[in-house]
């Protein structure tokens, strides 16, 4: 793993420096530079067999750390996201029980009334009112009278009972909901105390390393904090998504009487979905897992489609986003049943934002963009509430739910 970090921490040195003198004045200059830099790499691998037996431990450790440290803070995120939504459901329950206590009394007072005045009538019965009528059509329209009194007296009665079970369930599953929470943020705590132990430990180990080991570990760790960048970036881009989408749903039911007809959702309701995903593209040469590589997860599967067609793995609701540094033109898609998906490094959208697409649609063609160091397919497959949610929780392995037959590259499973 070592050799490889280094390889690649070189090559992205010199490439640096031949394209930082990019216009020099000649050919015949670059074709200098270019044996010159050729003679450096030879020497620079020539070097890494010394270093190698220094480097391999103390950096699998740090290595390792650093993978559990992702892993927690994920899985903190996720807690997080847990106990803002049962915060959230809590909250619109206690006004949801209000309402119902509210409309409970005001139906009881009713009630109340209704008696009082049976009782103020004394001994009259319906018997009574009855066969005082002065005429037939008196007596039917008595009778009318009664009838309907009778039933609004049965549905009050109905309605008090009904409201009052519904008031019981809600503040069970309020109790329920609030158990919940408390389970969750003692869950944070202990993961928070575990997360912190691991940065101290880490940060133990990474001072404890020599010159070299330490310029290499810089170079690592400006790698892993420029991925945390790329995931806030594009986790605030699908928030803001999410944000826009429920506001034109929201002045879609207005428009409509309060009953919505886009159809378009950012949570996947009402869509149906039973699970089964297809490949994203006719290529199926899997380059790269899900794995650890340099202390950070891959969180996706890479596929080595050079400019072909994408297609929709699921039916469901695709959105068409831009991060430049990161996936570069990318499309997520909501299947429903909390899945999503999201495709990658595209060079080019067939679709528009918030379309319906079909499972296996064209939806884009593979590329090169954003943070991509050649033309190929990221696809990366999550289960969230909600699509702001995508990067607050662990992705699924997509192999575990795409089809088989596909190939797996040399070092495609190796961590780099």
């Amino acid at each position: 793993m070592k050799r490889k970090i280094l390889s690649v921490f070189v090559v992205f040195t010199l490439l640096g420096g031949m394209l930082y003198n990019v216009y020099a004045a000649s050919i015949d200059e670059l074709n200098k530079q270019s044996e010159q830099l050729n003679e450096e790499l030879k020497q620079k691998e020539a070097q890494q067999a010394e270093v190698e037996e220094d480097l391999s431990e103390a950096m699998q450790e740090i290595a390792n750390l650093d993978t559990q440290i992702s892993t927690n803070e994920s899985e903190i995120k996720a807690l997080e996201t847990q106990i803002n939504d049962l915060q959230t459901s809590i909250d619109q329950k206690k006004v949801e029980i209000q309402k119902k206590q509210e409309e409970y009394d005001e139906n009881e007072a009713l009630l109340s009334e209704r008696l009082v005045v049976m009782y103020e009538k004394g001994e009259t019965s319906f018997l009574d009112l009855l066969f005082s009528s002065e005429g037939l059509v008196d007596f039917l329209s008595n009778y009318y009278s009664l009838s309907q009194l009778a039933e609004c007296d049965m549905e009050l009665l109905e309605s008090i009972n009904t409201e009052k079970q519904e008031i019981e369930n809600a503040k069970s599953e309020l109790e329920s909901q609030k158990s919940e929470i408390t389970s969750l943020k003692a869950e944070k705590q202990t993961k928070t105390v575990t997360l912190q132990q691991q940065k101290e430990e880490r940060e133990q180990k990474a001072q404890n390393l020599n010159a070299q080991d330490k310029q290499l570990q810089s170079e690592i760790d400006d790698y892993n904090e420029r991925i945390k960048e790329v995931e806030a970036q594009a986790a605030a881009q699908l928030k803001a998504l999410e944000e826009e989408q429920k506001r034109k749903e929201q002045e879609a039911a207005n428009n409509n009487g309060g009953s919505s007809s886009s159809g378009s959702t950012t949570n996947g309701s009402g869509l149906h979905f039973d699970g089964t995903f297809i490949w994203p593209c006719n290529n199926k040469v899997v380059t790269s897992t899900m794995k650890n590589r340099w202390g950070r997860k891959h969180k996706g599967i890479d596929i080595g489609a050079r400019y072909e067609d994408v297609y929709a793995t699921a039916s469901g609701y695709a959105y068409t986003l831009e991060n430049p540094g990161g996936y570069g033109h990318y499309i997520v898609i909501i299947h429903g049943n909390n899945y999503i998906s999201l495709y990658g490094h595209l060079n080019s959208f067939n679709i528009s934002s918030g379309q319906y697409v079909t499972q296996g649609q064209v939806i884009a063609q593979s590329g090169n963009s954003g943070g991509s160091t050649g033309p190929h397919l990221h696809y990366e497959l999550r289960r969230a509430s909600s699509i702001s949610q995508f990067f607050s929780v662990n992705p699924l392995d997509p192999l575990d739910y795409l089809p088989g037959g596909y190939t797996l590259a040399a070092g495609a499973a190796q961590e780099s």
